[in-house]
């Protein structure tokens, strides 16, 4: 019924919009039109030209050139981007027969990008008093990813990703805290669903279809979910930024890996469309160990005195599932006025996941979201954005005999938003909203996979000052309540402040999470293995999490180069964690002790006016999660990721490579077996590579030839260490693809 009435509001002011539109548009409309180009005069295709104050703006097509209309010749400020240039603002008079002409000049660091996951409002990268790293469309194309996972395992040092116990899927740790403490959106919203425990199906974002990721981490965001306790990872996907828009692309890999995309929009005066879709397809593969993994046992005998008994595991194989995946995207917008807009976006996603060895059932994973939102201009500098969410994410098992499929896991979700954002004395900048989410989760840990259903309600109230001191000054300042409808009321503060003092710019804050236990800690009732040997429970009496943070930063700016050194502390109360039940024979998920997080940082970019860049990341992560003295954690405390990018241009056609590695050090870890003891597992260290060849031809078509794993790393240890992703031999990889807009030079 809710789903139902919140719709009949959508259409309703949608109404009221066209309404309006008829009575504006027996206004004259006066032009504004124009050129883009570099600085040698070439025009840049989709370039973004946008109206200040408004919900108005255009991309430009195959010669650089833009066209729009507004219902006023009042002055207005244009504001110019395309990634990797500079941005610029100009004054300009609507209507007459000025032609506006733009040159754009090449950026010497990223700093200028707009970015909005930290604010909510549109904000050069530079100016975000909270700390924000982003992955540019130029950092994917140079990584040339599969997947997210693979993306990130590149950008992101600190971030590593495994195997989840049975499933088999993949399973993040970001600094030192597992996925579900990290809020991963799309589009600024959140994103429903499970793949592995308490992590979302990462194979839902399509590569092919990201502008760019904006990532803050830590609780420093109060925009956007006070359990978002590990950080805030926002996919900013692609819209339609010229009069017409078209790709179609074809990757093909020797490691059983392919896939087809194609995607075709418009934009063309008021209306713009986006359609996406994509396949993608791995097979599964097994890797096998080289050695038997040491194990090193520590017993108390009966005097109290301490033993040590090394066994050598025997040989084992683990496989790695693989996905076949279907899925489309559809983004619909349409400005009525410089004041109003709506838009629309919905997806569908199916995934079968693949497994080495075939079974009589395998796992489908299915999701369709819908996602309305509008958007009016109270003026230029009052601005409210109405959203609604409604996602169902599903896991089926299909059988391979005539039986129908079962439904084993259905999360359904919505969430509805208000939110407004307004710029007093152009020093104050004040962001408020409201914004309610609902679950109903299906899930087969409950009462051993009978059907049954919990559902949760949770009301937010946000409210965020960014002020503006003086111009080397500013602070970032807000508080999000959240009240739960079983634990009731709870407001999390947050503040960050920047300091800038010629090169340097200095930024330090502190946040406190909030985590709600999720539906699944509180009511499990599960049979692990379905084999009677011990049972999985959730716990009601289960307490919310609680963290505080607290970080600093300090980044230099000058010329070519940009680098940066962070760090930051974090205390958890009452983390839940799941151990040995009472009774000493089953599990159940409770409230631990106190624990900590610290890390350190290290960031450094230079670009250099050849077309050289290089770029490098170091992450310290001094993790405890401490059992009578023994160290739990997996997680390797030091790693690194290095790119050398270099492109080059010879008539029209432009060359490129790029050189991706990451290294992760060892780590020791230690559980406790049957028997009482503590046993120690020690982690090789790991280092691999990948080598993209591009070439970039006139009439849009693009060539990459890469190679992955290119010194050929492989794990010793496969069925020993699934804290990590399993690396096999080296892959081949070819991309091409084809701009429809530059080939029919649209």
């Amino acid at each position: 019924m809710r789903c139902k009435l919140l719709i009949l509001f959508f259409i309703l002011l949608s109404s009221s919009a066209l309404m309006a539109d008829e009575h504006t548009h027996e206004a004259p409309a006066f032009k504004v039109q124009g050129i883009v180009t570099d600085e040698k005069g070439e025009g840049l295709p989709g370039a973004s030209v946008w109206v200040k104050g408004t919900v108005v703006g255009a991309g430009t097509n195959a010669k650089g050139e833009f066209s729009f209309k507004l219902s006023s010749k009042n002055k207005c400020v244009l504001r110019v981007s395309f990634t990797g240039y500079e941005p610029q603002e100009r004054e300009v008079t609507p209507g007459g027969d000025s032609l506006y002409r733009f040159v754009l000049t090449p950026s010497n660091n990223a700093l200028n990008e707009v970015v909005i996951t930290g604010t909510r409002t549109l904000k050069p990268l530079k100016d975000v008093p909270v700390l924000t790293r982003v992955i540019s469309q130029e950092d994917i194309a140079q990584v040339n990813p599969l997947d997210l996972q693979s993306l990130l395992e590149y950008e992101m040092p600190g971030l590593q990703f495994g195997l989840a116990h049975g499933s088999g899927l993949p399973e993040l740790k970001f600094q030192g805290s597992a996925g579900g403490y990290v809020l991963f959106m799309i589009d600024g919203e959140r994103i429903a669903g499970e793949g592995s425990s308490n992590n979302i199906d990462y194979s839902l974002i399509d590569m092919d279809n990201v502008e760019r990721i904006e990532i803050v981490k830590g609780p420093m965001s109060t925009l956007y979910g006070s359990q978002a306790m590990g950080g805030v990872v926002n996919i900013i996907t692609k819209d339609a930024n010229r009069p017409f828009t078209g790709n179609v692309s074809v990757r093909y890999g020797n490691n059983d890996e392919s896939k087809y995309s194609l995607s075709l929009g418009t934009k063309q005066g008021r209306f713009s469309a986006l359609t996406s879709l994509s396949y993608r397809k791995r097979e599964a593969y097994a890797l096998k160990d080289k050695e038997g993994q040491i194990e090193y046992s520590y017993y108390k005998d009966i005097y109290g005195r301490d033993s040590v008994v090394a066994d050598t595991s025997k040989k084992g194989m683990s496989s790695v599932n693989g996905f076949e995946i279907w899925q489309a995207n559809q983004k619909l917008s349409y400005t009525f006025n410089e004041n109003f807009r709506i838009s629309l976006n919905g997806t569908y996603y199916n995934n079968d996941v693949l497994e080495y060895v075939e079974q009589k059932e395998q796992d489908r994973f299915s999701n369709y979201s819908i996602n309305p939102r509008v958007y009016y201009a109270i003026n230029a500098s009052h601005i409210l954005d109405f959203s609604y969410v409604l996602e169902n994410y599903e896991k089926r098992y299909v059988y391979t005999t005539s039986l129908p499929s079962k439904k084993v896991f259905g999360d359904f979700t919505n969430t509805v938003r208000l939110n407004y954002t307004g710029s007093i004395h152009e020093k104050h900048t004040l962001t408020a909203g409201i914004e309610v989410n609902t679950q109903k989760l299906q899930h087969y840990w409950f009462d051993n996979g009978s059907g049954k259903k919990f559902d949760a309600q949770t009301y937010v109230l946000y409210l965020q000052e960014d002020y503006k001191i003086s111009n080397s000054f500013s602070m970032l300042a807000g508080v999000r309540s959240d009240c739960h409808s079983k634990y009731g009321f709870h407001a999390s503060p947050k503040i960050s402040l920047m300091y800038k003092y010629g090169v340097l710019t200095l930024r330090g804050g502190y946040g406190m999470g909030f985590r709600i236990p999720s539906l699944k800690e509180l009511h499990s009732e599960y049979d692990m293995g379905g084999q009677g040997f011990f049972m999985i429970y959730g716990n009601e009496d289960l307490k919310p999490e609680i963290s505080h943070q607290g970080t600093l930063s300090a980044e230099v700016t000058k010329g070519i180069f940009n680098g940066s050194v962070s760090g930051y502390y974090t205390r958890f109360f009452d983390e839940i964690a799941l151990g040995l039940a009472p009774d000493g024979k089953n599990q159940q998920y409770y409230n631990a002790d106190d624990a900590t997080r610290t890390g350190v940082d290290v960031m450094a970019q230079f670009r250099f006016r050849n077309g050289l860049t290089l770029k490098g990341a170091y992450a310290y992560i001094d993790v405890h999660s401490e059992v009578d003295g023994h160290n739990m954690a997996s997680d390797r405390p030091h790693s690194l990721t290095f790119t050398a990018n270099y492109s080059k241009t010879f008539g029209k056609i432009t060359l490129s490579a790029a050189l991706n590695g990451r290294w992760m050090s060892s780590v020791e870890t230690w559980y406790k077996n049957s028997a009482g003891g503590y046993v120690k597992n020690e982690y090789e260290s790991r280092t691999f590579c990948s080598l993209n060849l591009g070439a970039r031809f006139p009439r849009g078509f693009r060539f990459t030839a890469g190679i992955d794993n290119l010194f050929d790393f492989r794990d010793k240890n496969v069925t020993a260490d699934q804290s990590v992703t399993l690396q096999r031999g080296i892959g081949f990889i070819g991309t091409l693809s084809v701009n429809i807009a530059d080939l029919l030079k649209l």
